[in-house]
């Protein structure tokens, strides 16, 4: 009898801590011990209710799922994203994942199961998040706590703090900032254009038949996950003036001059374009957010008045407004109102017509000027005296801020 009443105490007591822990509760608990999972199962019953704070806080975490499922897939496969090889620095390829001393081999068709399954897992997170809206939410959060499951043991690393990942992808050398900040619809705004972003990415590849790239050179970023010239090739040593291995300045070529690809899923091409417009478009919702803002309490994205958690360089109105005048830049482009310039026409490239009807990119021939002709058209083209205007306001840091604000 009496341990009957013990059970039924501590139910009691157990189901009132479960009420009383709030969405916010429920997912600093789970993204600061990587259980992920389980914050998107105890945060269902209130989002499916269409609580916004637990829709919001879904919705982060189903974006980090995303996030944690494409690294544990790159980690193992043992992804090696190091090198200062423009080649190399491709989004989500170039994430830092902890070294993996025994990759599992990988061909073309599971690469495509991947970027196939992120792109899913970015279209559910978008789902929530979208429902939101501008109904207002507010998330104390400290980054530097936060874990990412990257190696798929159920354990949870220094190693896999999502801090140390956002340090891996800064400049080189640069200490860990103070990452405790304020997540609130600002924010929200900022993380769903940053997964359509890599959702544009993701869909791109996708869009076509990549895989004569992905035998012949995709080494580069697995070299020990079973492509025949990761398996087959001697060791080489020799190093370029550029601190490069010979090997690898070879496979970059060699990548550069396979990216000769037909267009195998023309709905995930113009898929690309509608994803960057969507970024473009969030990112003025979320600028308009921040410049509502009175508070000032770690901002991720600050106003003119505020003070960011962490910078890469100040935030003013000049910056805030010339960030906003290329989002429009580029809303013109993706849209053809607009068109791309090439150094070899006077006329510019319809962008949208490319995505929407190409059924091809061969990225040589593009920049060459043989595969630019048919989508060459009169009209008002941004060129590059428009857009040297429109950067003066980051004073020569315009690629850090783009990776802050995106």
């Amino acid at each position: 009898m009496r341990s009957t009443v013990l059970s039924l105490w501590f139910s009691v007591v157990l189901s009132a801590t479960s009420l009383a822990a709030t969405p916010a509760d429920i997912l600093r608990q789970h993204l600061e011990a990587g259980t992920l999972a389980q914050g998107i199962t105890a945060l269902a019953p209130a989002a499916e209710g269409h609580d916004k704070e637990a829709l919001a806080a879904r919705g982060v975490l189903k974006f980090m799922t995303g996030m944690e499922r494409f690294a544990q897939a790159m980690h193992r496969h043992g992804l090696e994203s190091g090198g200062n090889m423009m080649v190399l620095r491709l989004p989500l390829l170039r994430l830092p994942v902890p070294p993996n001393p025994h990759p599992e081999k990988l061909d073309y068709q599971g690469l495509r199961q991947i970027f196939s399954s992120f792109v899913a897992d970015m279209a559910a997170a978008e789902a929530d998040l979208a429902a939101l809206g501008d109904q207002p939410v507010s998330f104390p959060l400290d980054l530097a706590r936060l874990h990412l499951d990257i190696n798929g043991d159920g354990t949870i690393t220094d190693a896999e703090g999502l801090g140390r990942m956002l340090t891996g992808l800064g400049p080189a050398g640069a200490p860990a900032p103070d990452m405790a900040v304020h997540f609130d619809t600002t924010d929200i705004y900022w993380l769903r254009g940053y997964g359509n972003f890599l959702a544009a990415f993701a869909q791109f590849l996708l869009a076509h038949d990549f895989s004569a790239t992905f035998d012949k050179s995709f080494q580069l970023f697995f070299p020990r996950a079973g492509l025949p010239l990761g398996d087959e090739a001697a060791p080489v040593d020799d190093l370029l003036a550029a601190g490069e291995r010979v090997d690898r300045v070879a496979d970059a070529i060699a990548l550069i001059h396979l990216v000769n690809w037909q267009v195998v899923e023309p709905e995930r091409r113009r898929e690309v374009r509608l994803h960057l417009k969507a970024m473009a478009d969030l990112s003025r919702k979320s600028w308009t957010a921040a410049r509502a803002e009175t508070d000032d309490d770690h901002e991720w994205l600050p106003n003119a008045r505020q003070h960011p958690a962490f910078a890469f360089g100040p935030v003013d109105d000049t910056v805030i407004d010339g960030w906003l005048q290329i989002m429009t830049e580029m809303e013109q482009v993706l849209d053809g109102r607009k068109l791309l310039p090439h150094w070899r026409f006077a006329q510019g490239m319809n962008l949208q017509k490319f995505l929407d009807d190409g059924k091809s990119f061969d990225l040589v021939l593009l920049l060459a000027g043989q595969d630019a002709r048919p989508w060459l058209e009169s009209g008002p083209v941004s060129d590059t005296a428009t857009w040297n205007n429109l950067t003066q306001a980051f004073r020569g840091n315009f690629l850090s801020y783009a990776l802050w604000f995106n």
